[in-house]
């Protein structure tokens, strides 16, 4: 007989969060799920985002791809109430961090991220203010480093959960897919 559930064990679903973008013909409009603000310099290559290495250790940036700062925070959406991976560029950090300096957390950040331009690639702006506590009632946030990880191909034996206290899952050893950015054999040559 099985041991039925109504709802799935904890951890199940750790790694089915969708990464979103601010779309250039609608706004998003969600509340941040997670405590501390997460980024890192990445590349596009072979038409998906890798993280980067560092110098002396990259293989994008020995290639000569430019690199480019991403934000990552865990959101929850208002209007689907989808837990998300909400992507940010260096130019709306700022609104994040300056609402982190000011409540110590991003927990609670409710906030709206448009492209004023309508263009899939404009200036993205975010308008943040406190979230009512009584009113939501968020979901634990998502471990953004070792989810990223996941993502990417990354085996997080090495990386350093996040501030939610989760116990991590155990070391994954994702093997690099032939359109995977680190997959020299696919790379492009200058």
């Amino acid at each position: 007989m099985p041991l039925w559930q109504p709802t799935p064990p904890e951890g199940a679903s750790e790694y089915s969060h969708r990464i979103i973008r601010t779309p250039a013909a609608a706004a998003i409009k969600a509340i941040a799920t997670s405590v501390d603000p997460c980024g890192c310099t990445t590349h596009f290559l072979n038409n998906r985002t890798t993280p980067c290495e560092g110098q002396g250790n990259c293989e994008a940036c020995r290639l000569g791809f430019s690199g480019r700062w991403h934000g990552y925070l865990g959101a929850l959406l208002a209007d689907t109430l989808e837990h998300v991976i909400f992507e940010y560029t260096a130019c709306a950090a700022s609104t994040f961090a300056n609402y982190y300096e000011h409540h110590k957390t991003l927990r609670m950040c409710a906030f709206r991220a448009i492209r004023p331009s309508g263009r899939a690639n404009g200036r993205v702006v975010i308008q943040t203010h406190t979230a009512d506590a009584q009113k939501w009632r968020l979901p634990d946030p998502p471990d953004l480093m070792l989810v990223l990880c996941h993502v990417w191909g990354i085996a997080t034996k090495n990386v350093t959960p996040s501030r939610n206290n989760r116990v991590p899952p155990p070391d994954l050893k994702v093997a690099p897919d032939p359109g995977d950015g680190r997959n020299r054999a696919t790379q492009h040559r200058k």
